[in-house]
């Protein structure tokens, strides 16, 4: 039977999954009360346990935020988009090459076609539209979602750092035998736990700038697909084709940000997404 660390407890206790049996992990501490050193660096490790839950919970908000973004603008922009370019080669008012630079119309063909299944979309948030998460990073996507250790499965690494024992240090062996040990291991887990919530501070801050700018690019491409449609090309006036173009420009950087990752595929943080000259010009105005 597997056990788990549900971090909502914020103490040292392991519960077998669906048994409600609980051991007390400092089992060298049992029936003799606490030093003070050791009563304070438990304390301190408490509190780093803590701050590493609630920062999972925000991040975890973020990762929803995002994802909602990215289906509202791939259904929204990127399908539209894809269906107009279409009926434009078909009637040869213009080709997809034309209208997308090489790096837009690579996401775009990278982006899978609609109906998406959320199960698909689960890793889209950390990895962008459309990708799935790596074997070894599965643990991690799963543990931000629900907030559990497990002992006995594929260890859960947060930027090269082991969560299960910085959360539980005396879950898998004997307490250490002197007080020094203690408080050594209790302050080592404790600053594990700290570096751990600063890196996801940084991935929920980078989640964050990722959800903002594509939902301003996502809002102005909206607007000029709103007026086109393939017929408006009939007429042989320069305004769809100027429409076209301007469209081209903003879901085409809509699209490159939305396959964009924010965590790479050995778990640190992905480089930032260049800002493009028409987000720094809006962003002056």
């Amino acid at each position: 039977m597997p056990f788990f660390i549900p971090l909502a407890v914020g103490g040292l206790v392991l519960t077998a999954l669906g048994l409600g049996v609980k051991r007390v992990l400092d089992e060298g501490l049992v029936g003799a009360p606490e030093p003070p050193e050791v009563r304070a660096a438990r304390e301190r490790h408490a509190v780093a346990l803590g701050s590493l839950k609630s920062t999972r919970l925000r991040v975890r908000a973020g990762m929803a935020s995002l994802g909602e973004r990215q289906v509202k603008a791939k259904a929204e922009v990127v399908e539209p988009l894809r269906g107009l370019l279409a009926r434009l080669e078909r009637w040869e008012h213009a080709r997809r090459e034309d209208v997308l630079p090489a790096e837009a119309l690579a996401a775009l063909e990278a982006l899978p076609a609609e109906p998406v299944s959320r199960a698909a979309r689960r890793a889209w948030p950390l990895f962008g539209s459309g990708a799935t998460a790596p074997l070894e990073l599965v643990p991690v996507l799963e543990w931000l979602e629900r907030g559990w250790l497990q002992e006995d499965a594929v260890p859960v690494v947060l930027d090269g750092m082991s969560l299960f024992h910085a959360a539980a240090p005396w879950a898998a062996s004997p307490a250490p035998d002197t007080v020094e040990a203690r408080v050594r291991c209790l302050e080592d887990c404790a600053a594990t736990l700290t570096r751990a919530t600063d890196f996801l501070e940084a991935l929920l801050a980078r989640l964050a700038a990722l959800d903002a700018r594509v939902g301003a690019l996502h809002g102005r491409a909206e607007v000029q697909l709103t007026y086109l449609d393939a017929a408006s090309f009939e007429e042989g006036s320069a305004e769809p084709r100027e429409r076209l173009s301007r469209l081209g420009v903003l879901a085409g950087q809509l699209m490159v940000l939305l396959r964009a990752p924010v965590l790479t595929l050995d778990g640190h943080l992905a480089p930032e997404p260049p800002v493009s000259a028409e987000e720094q010009a809006r962003a002056q105005t």
